[in-house]
């Protein structure tokens, strides 16, 4: 038994669609009525199908299963589902304990030659159900959002520590010129207060962001180049988005 399309055309999603929420949500909240925690598993759940490699990902996505005995026939509709080489990634966003509906859609997947399953779900659920899921399904994964977590004041802690690292001029002075190569301290020296410096450098090789090499100079470590990526693109879209309300402000 195989799952298959039940539609000519489907909503795909686009590698740009996922670039930030706000552009995923002018997309794909269709319905009012969506719950924005639905549509915020979505748009995770969008991410990590690209970032398993699949060639495309469409949203709200009817299936049908081909050659089950089963009347009538069985229909499923995947919030999100990824094709790679033909083989479906068929993801459920769930804010809520699992269902009875929802196990037999698992149990349907189960039996496809080319499919396999994905649930996203919030700590805040906390699903029992899901770990017997887990072991009964074997072509199951489950995977939490974290950022819906219920430990969410850990979480923040952590995020609002890394935002006040980088919040500061003297600190992103030092870690962009890191983009392209190493820094040394003479190198810094030009262009930074030396007790500004020592202070900074210190806090930066604490956090892990940068750490020094063997010919003394500074490098950013593989955290700390996606973290400042991320931060200077969230910069330039705030940047983006005060400026056009400034402009509409005075038509």
């Amino acid at each position: 038994m195989r799952l298959a399309f039940d539609t000519p055309n489907p909503s795909e999603i686009r590698p740009r669609d996922i670039m930030d929420y706000g552009t995923f949500r002018r997309r794909f909240r269709k319905n009012t009525a969506e719950s924005e925690l639905h549509l915020a598993e979505r748009f995770h759940a969008a991410k990590i199908l690209f970032e398993r490699g699949n060639e495309h990902v469409y949203v709200e996505v009817p299936l049908k299963a081909e050659g089950r005995r089963a009347e009538p026939p069985t229909m499923i509709t995947a919030d999100v589902c990824g094709v790679n080489t033909g083989d479906l990634t068929v993801v459920f966003c769930e804010t809520s304990a699992p269902s009875d509906e929802l196990l037999e859609k698992l149990r349907v997947i189960e039996e496809a030659t080319n499919a396999r399953a994905l649930i996203l779900y919030p700590f805040s659920a906390s699903p029992r159900r899901f770990p017997a899921a887990k072991t009964e399904y074997k072509k199951l994964d489950v995977a939490r959002v974290p950022w819906l977590d219920e430990r969410i004041d850990d979480t923040f802690r952590e995020v609002m520590e890394m935002v006040e690292l980088l919040a500061n001029q003297t600190r992103v002075r030092m870690l962009t010129p890191l983009l392209e190569r190493g820094f040394r301290k003479r190198d810094y020296r030009r262009v930074i207060n030396p007790k500004l410096l020592y202070e900074n450098l210190a806090n930066l090789l604490q956090s892990g962001i940068i750490d020094k090499d063997e010919d003394e100079s500074y490098r950013l470590t593989r955290l700390g180049s996606e973290l400042l990526g991320e931060y200077l693109a969230f910069l330039e879209r705030v940047r983006r988005a005060i400026e056009r309300e400034t402009n509409e402000t005075r038509r």
